[in-house]
């Protein structure tokens, strides 16, 4: 099995990276509080990991329902619809939960005043156009590395 050229493997890493690019850029729409530059980037560099684990979630839906892990080279409307939309729904639980909890707990995070909210839900706007942009950009760079043959076994 090769694999450095699974589908499942070049999304994380295509995910991780431009997330982590996407999380350091959305930093001023954040309270960091007194945060240093480390632990900032510690902050960026685990948001980018859950986000990496997101995105393998959304693409491994949609591999089920397909029944083919393959399915970014021939995507449908129903299937990108199920990707993005996967991804968009666990962001908004996330982004709920993690402005909600108390600021003692060691997770979490604030908005600055910067930040647009989304009236009724009070979650981020960035955040949640981070999914419609990282989502396409990862999968359009997967979609464009070597692959191994394209049949599931």
């Amino acid at each position: 099995m090769n694999f450095d050229k699974q589908p499942e493997v070049h999304i994380a890493i295509f995910g991780f990276m431009t997330s982590f690019i996407w999380e350091f850029l959305q930093m001023p729409f954040f309270d960091v509080g007194q945060a240093t530059y480390w632990e900032r980037t510690l902050g960026c560099t685990q948001a980018s990991f859950g986000d990496a684990g997101i995105l393998l979630v959304a693409y491994s839906l949609v591999s089920l329902l397909k029944r083919n892990r393959y399915w970014m080279f021939d995507p449908k409307i129903w299937m990108l619809g199920v990707y993005l939309g996967t991804g968009l729904t666990i962001t908004l639980v996330i982004e709920i939960f993690a402005t909600k909890v108390p600021r003692d707990w060691d997770w979490g995070w604030r908005y600055s005043d910067l930040m647009p909210v989304i009236p009724f839900v009070d979650v981020g706007l960035i955040p949640i156009v981070m999914w419609i942009v990282i989502l396409s950009i990862t999968l359009w760079f997967a979609r464009r590395q070597p692959q191994v043959d394209r049949k599931d076994p």
